[in-house]
């Protein structure tokens, strides 16, 4: 008689945790849904930007953004949640005295190319991939207000060809939105 009542107590015990494992999992906290921080919040160069017009501009959909400033240079990185990469990069010198000329000069790398269309002096850069990631797309520019701007666009490891060239006319469109004037 003994055994069966200690067998009653052991599973009246083990039915009345179970009871209260199912009551605290129910208790529990339901996941919070947080709201997308705009990229200015981000500051620096971010401030420039939006994630909807990011996307009106390059068809790619980011939802985190950082930035940095160092002395007069403000940078500004957006990616997805998904991954390292695609990332776009904005860099900003808030002035500079070079003419255009001087930045074509001096500032564009040896392997870009001239760019038509986009401030006072331009170029584009089209780099191989590297280091994990796919090739990267540079415009650089000489605003109209004298500031250096560039954008940089990296695409994931995994990017077509096609998708490299679609790219291209996206970020000139993109710069030349970006693009500010001195008044």
């Amino acid at each position: 008689m003994r055994s069966v009542a200690v067998v009653g107590v052991v599973l009246l015990l083990a039915l009345t945790g179970c009871e209260k494992r199912g009551e605290e999992q129910a208790a529990a906290p339901k996941p919070v849904t947080v709201e997308q921080a705009p990229a200015a919040s981000a500051g620096g160069a971010c401030i420039l930007w939006d994630y909807a017009f990011i996307k009106q501009k390059t068809g790619v959909a980011f939802d985190v953004a950082a930035s940095d400033q160092i002395d007069d240079t403000s940078t500004c990185v957006v990616q997805t949640t998904a991954g390292d990469y695609p990332d776009l990069m904005l860099s900003v010198v808030e002035s500079t005295k070079a003419s255009p000329a001087q930045f074509l000069a001096d500032l564009k790398p040896s392997k870009a190319t001239k760019l038509k269309g986009v401030g006072k002096a331009a170029y584009r850069l089209y780099t191989p991939p590297a280091a994990g990631h796919g090739p990267t797309i540079e415009i650089g520019w000489l605003s109209e207000a004298k500031q250096l701007q560039t954008l940089r666009f990296t695409f994931d490891k995994k990017a077509p060809a096609a998708a490299v060239s679609a790219m291209n006319p996206k970020l000139i469109a993109l710069a030349k939105a970006m693009d500010t004037t001195d008044g």
